[in-house]
């Protein structure tokens, strides 16, 4: 077996979800999600609605929109419908999924594997980040243990609180939302916030951010994301069809094309995954063209 690429924060190993998904694409599809989302003629995703860039609220429209509320649409027109957008809070996304409130999920999920114990994680994966901090510039924090015992606010949800803790002694208080951290750290009541990093780098596009913060210190824990379906969906239609969404995603640059369109910095993980699966003239990608048991697992 491949040793791992991404790790999660516990350091356990991801690729046993792959080969479970693996072998459930094997499974005659038994699922009716997609009959009813057809017939209803609408795809209701689960987005974030407090990250910038990825998936936030237009302050002049009131609309939801962003790099991943783009994928969702273009999910939906895949299928044939018109999409319908839930804004979520990170707490809120898993339990929006299990009482199906959401046809899909896709709000910066990253892979672990108590949360492939809960959903039905599609494979392949659409994105990675890691976990850094934001803090001020005046504070000079430079290394992990410069933050030790330090309140550093981070949100409720997130899988990588406890290791964090425990690994490096930080006091993380968990909060509700993005919003309720941004503006503890700006006040000064905590001296950093834990996130992702590709949620921080987005701040930091807002000069007002920019001027007097800063991410300084090394990423930890690169995990990749995952588009997240009820467990009922393993190895069923819709499951089929949100995988070849992504493999397309992959393969004909439109990931790269969104990070583009909404200056994201460019991703190391969705520049590989393109060249894994994008077909050379004249030849086979490296991937296929879709998710199967021949599939290597670093292409997912």
């Amino acid at each position: 077996m491949r040793n791992c690429k991404y790790v999660n924060a516990l350091g356990c190993c991801w690729q046993l979800g792959v080969l479970c998904f693996l072998s459930l694409l094997q499974m005659p599809a038994w699922s009716d999600s997609l009959d009813r989302i057809l017939a209803r003629g609408s795809l209701v995703v689960g987005v974030k609605a407090d990250v910038p860039l990825w998936g936030f609220k237009n302050s002049n429209t009131g609309l939801i929109q962003g790099l991943e509320p783009d994928l969702a649409q273009d999910l939906a027109r895949r299928l044939g419908v018109k999409v319908e957008l839930v804004g979520l809070l990170t707490a809120d996304r898993i339990d929006a999924v299990n009482k199906k409130r959401v046809d899909v999920l896709i709000a910066t999920l990253s892979d672990t594997p108590e949360r492939r114990a809960q959903l039905d994680l599609v494979l392949p994966h659409y994105y990675a980040s890691g976990v850094n901090v934001l803090a001020r510039r005046s504070d000079g924090f430079r290394q992990w243990s410069d933050l030790k015992n330090r309140r550093v606010c981070g949100r409720r949800g997130a899988f990588y609180n406890r290791a964090i803790t425990v690994t490096y002694g930080l006091d993380v208080v968990r909060l509700y939302g993005n919003e309720l951290a941004k503006a503890a750290v700006r006040d000064g009541r905590c001296a950093a916030f834990l996130y992702d990093d590709t949620g921080i780098l987005a701040l930091m596009t807002d000069p007002a951010w920019r001027e007097q913060f800063e991410m300084p210190l090394p990423t930890l824990y690169i995990t990749p994301w995952s588009i997240a379906l009820h467990a009922d969906e393993r190895g069923g239609r819709l499951e089929q069809a949100v995988s070849q969404a992504i493999v397309n995603w992959h393969a004909n640059g439109f990931l790269r094309e969104l990070e583009t369109r909404w200056a994201i910095p460019p991703s190391v993980f969705v520049s590989t995954m393109q060249q894994r699966w994008r077909k050379p003239a004249g030849g086979k990608a490296q991937c296929g063209n879709k998710a199967s048991a021949t599939t290597p697992s670093e292409c997912l």
